[in-house]
C-alpha cells in the first residue's frame, strides 16, 4: 500500500496527525533510501509505525490486492516482461493507481497527509528513528515533505509506468528492459477499470478489519 492510502486509513480510525505520520513513515524512509531502526519510534508516531506494518499485512495477503497483481503479473509475463520487473511492476502499479484513484475521489483526503507531513521534522522523536549517520540526511528529507501533493497522476497508466521504470532503474535485477514501459502501461491499463469500479468498497473493507487493530490496542494500553 502507498503512504498516501496508509494515511487514509490512518485518519479514518485516528485523530492525530502524529500517528498519521507515523503510519506512512516507513514508506517516507524507504522513498528517501533510509533504513530506519526497529523498535525506534516511541509514543503515537510509533503506534502509527504499528499501525503501518499492520496495514501492510492485511493489505498484502487481501484478495483484493493479490488477484490484481496476480493478473498484472501474468500479463507482463506473457508478453516477455522480466520475471523482476513484472513482480515489481504489478506490486507497486496496482498500489499507485489505488491511490490514484481514492484522492481523485475523495481530494480532501489529501488534507490529513499535508498536515502529517508539514509538521513532520518538528515531531518528537522523529530524527531517532534512523541510524545517527544517517541524521542530516534524514533532516534534509523531512524537510521536502511539505511539498507532497495530490498524486493525480497515478490515474494515468503510463505515467505510473514511467514511474516504475525510475524506480526500479537503480536495481539491475528488477529494472525494466527497453520497451517494457509500454508493456506495463499496457497491463495497468487493463488493471485500471476493476481498480476503479472496486477502490471505495475495498478501503471501506479495510477500514473495518483494521478496527478490531485499534480496539485491541486500546485495551492494551488502558485507553
Amino acid at each position: 500500500m502507498n503512504l498516501g492510502a496508509h494515511v487514509t486509513i490512518a485518519a479514518a480510525l485516528f485523530d492525530d496527525p502524529v500517528l498519521h505520520l507515523g503510519s506512512a513513515l516507513p514508506d517516507v524512509a524507504t522513498i528517501g533510501g533510509f533504513r530506519m531502526v526497529p523498535g525506534s519510534a516511541a509514543g503515537q508516531l510509533g503506534r502509527g509505525v504499528a499501525f503501518h506494518h499492520a496495514t501492510d499485512s492485511l493489505f498484502h495477503s487481501h484478495q483484493w490486492f493479490t488477484s490484481r497483481q496476480k493478473n498484472v503479473f501474468d500479463a507482463l509475463s506473457e508478453v516477455g516482461v522480466g520475471r523482476g520487473a513484472a513482480r515489481a511492476s504489478a506490486h507497486v502499479g496496482v498500489e499507485l493507481l489505488l491511490d490514484g484513484e481514492l484522492f481523485a475521489n475523495v481530494p480532501e483526503r489529501s488534507d490529513p497527509v499535508a498536515t502529517a507531513f508539514h509538521t513532520a521534522p518538528d515531531v518528537e522523536g522523529i530524527h531517532a528513528v534512523v541510524p545517527e549517520a544517517m541524521h542530516k540526511r534524514w533532516r534534509a528529507h523531512l524537510d521536502q515533505l511539505h511539498r507532497w501533493r495530490t498524486p493525480a497522476y497515478f490515474r494515468d497508466p503510463e505515467a505510473v509506468a514511467h514511474r516504475m521504470e525510475s524506480i526500479l532503474a537503480a536495481r539491475p535485477r528488477l529494472a525494466m528492459g527497453s520497451d517494457d514501459v509500454a508493456k506495463v502501461a499496457d497491463a495497468l491499463a487493463d488493471a485500471q477499470p476493476s481498480i476503479a469500479r472496486s477502490a471505495e468498497q475495498f478501503l471501506s473493507e479495510m477500514v473495518e478489519e483494521l478496527r478490531g487493530w485499534r480496539s485491541a490496542i486500546e485495551v492494551e494500553v488502558g485507553q
